[in-house]
């Protein structure tokens, strides 16, 4: 590798101005055009023209081989990204950089610190991963597999005995009420009755209409209005027993049948799974338990 001046500039300048672009020392001998070259670039890179510092430095650097130009270019290339945010800029500055810290360390002998770098290259890699979106994966996207989830054939059942005993527990205790409501009003009526048959008796009226008094003719009216209403809350009473405990009573049986059903369902469905997850195969040796636990 070729050692020049213009090689032991680079050294210097790396290791004394913290990795700053050199200053150039002509040398004598093939190595002259190499040396023009970098100061034609470095005075380019001064001034603001990237682009035609990058073309002289990868221009010296062909020449010379010096693998110390290429922490230059990948800086040409860094500050040309700065002003034009090109992913490209920015990826040819970390490719020169990278070849640089790699020849270094393959290299010590060259005399730079290789490790001054790398912080450099942290920043450009965290930059790029944040420019460059994921790429997609070449070829059909496999779909994840979806397992659906088991379902337990007893759940409704049990769910509807549930709901039926509620709402039939319901229904029985209104029926009941309401047959209570109108036994007692029966029972009062009765009484009421009994009274009434007692004042006629007192008052002596007689069984037919003729010749009654007014007195008697009005109790005889309340007497069968009473017997009327009697009836009707007797009535009333045997339905709300009958017909609406009856139906609540119906509806807390059936829901009672069905959560019982649901309830051996779900313990077959139960134990069936049970007994797909273990297995039991016989060997040479005994028995082999094979399972998901």
């Amino acid at each position: 590798m070729l050692r020049s001046s213009l090689h032991l500039a680079l050294v210097a300048a790396l290791s004394t101005a913290g990795l700053s672009l050199p200053s150039p020392v002509h040398a004598a001998g093939p190595a002259v055009d190499a040396d023009v070259l970098y100061e034609e670039g470095r005075k380019d890179f001064g001034a603001g023209f990237y682009k035609s510092a990058i073309e002289k430095f990868e221009a010296a650097h062909r020449k010379s081989k010096d693998p110390l130009i290429l922490y230059n270019i990948g800086q040409s290339y860094k500050k040309l990204y700065d002003e034009e945010p090109k992913v490209e800029f920015l990826k040819k500055a970390r490719g020169a950089l990278r070849d640089y810290v790699a020849a270094i360390e393959k290299d010590p002998g060259l005399g730079a610190d290789p490790d001054e770098v790398k912080p450099v290259l942290v920043k450009i890699d965290a930059e790029l991963a944040r420019l460059e979106p994921e790429e997609a994966p070449v070829g059909p996207v496999e779909e994840p597999t979806v397992v659906p989830e088991p379902v337990d054939p007893g759940k409704k059942m049990r769910l509807a005995g549930l709901g039926l005993m509620g709402g039939g527990g319901a229904v029985l205790v209104v029926g009941g009420i309401l047959g209570g409501v109108f036994a007692a009003k029966g029972g009062r009526l009765s009484a009421d009755l009994d009274d009434l048959y007692g004042q006629q008796t007192m008052m002596n009226c007689p069984a037919s209409q003729a010749d009654e008094s007014p007195s008697c003719a009005a109790l005889r009216n309340e007497v069968a209005a009473t017997r009327d209403d009697g009836v009707k809350a007797n009535k009333l009473a045997v339905v709300s027993f009958g017909v609406v405990g009856g139906l609540g009573a119906l509806l807390l049986i059936g829901g009672i049948v069905s959560y019982s059903l649901g309830k051996k369902r779900s313990a077959a469905w139960k134990s069936e799974a049970e007994t797909a997850r273990l297995r039991v195969s016989p060997t040479f040796g005994g028995l082999l338990i094979t399972g998901r636990f």
